[in-house]
């Protein structure tokens, strides 16, 4: 299974919106790393969001960009900031089949996941950017069994974009 990982966009501060939408920043990384993303030949068959609303909207614009409907992204609280990435890995072990998924999530679940996946001791350090994209190919999603594709940051997205 090849497994994209990317943190939601920039997003509002809790004391600007509670809600913590993405802002106009955050919509933009995002839409720029989907084009680079569909310019890189990235398939995900099932997108995936944590219940948070920054996550959904960033979901939203990379499914749009990979022509995937909306009423097809998957919420699952196995992605969210707070859960246990042997339990996200769990989750992901239970999902219908698929080649790829893509997570659009939080840290320090991503951080987690991604050491969870490639390192035997989960240490691997993984820093992830608000709208950057990792992958992952896990031919089994056990600890350690994960091979790092690519790691690539926002900056470098909007360059593949053409943006």
């Amino acid at each position: 299974m090849l497994i994209y990982l990317m943190q939601h966009g920039t997003a509002f501060p809790k004391e600007v919106n509670p809600e913590q939408p993405l802002s106009p920043v955050g919509a933009e990384q995002v839409e720029s790393s989907a084009r680079a993303m569909r310019a890189l030949g990235c398939k995900p068959e099932l997108i995936i969001a944590s219940p948070k609303l920054r996550s959904r909207q960033t979901a939203v614009r990379v499914a749009a960009a990979m022509g995937i409907a909306e009423n097809e992204i998957m919420v699952s609280e196995g992605v969210k900031a707070t859960a246990n990435s042997y339990v996200t890995l769990e989750f992901l072990a239970g999902l219908p089949h698929a080649e790829s998924v893509f997570i659009a999530g939080h840290l320090p679940n991503l951080e987690r996941l991604a050491a969870l996946l490639i390192a035997p001791d989960a240490k691997a350090n993984v820093t992830f950017q608000n709208g950057g994209l990792t992958c992952i190919d896990a031919a089994r999603l056990e600890n350690g069994q994960g091979t790092l594709l690519f790691h690539i940051t926002p900056k470098q997205l909007r360059a593949i974009a053409g943006a």
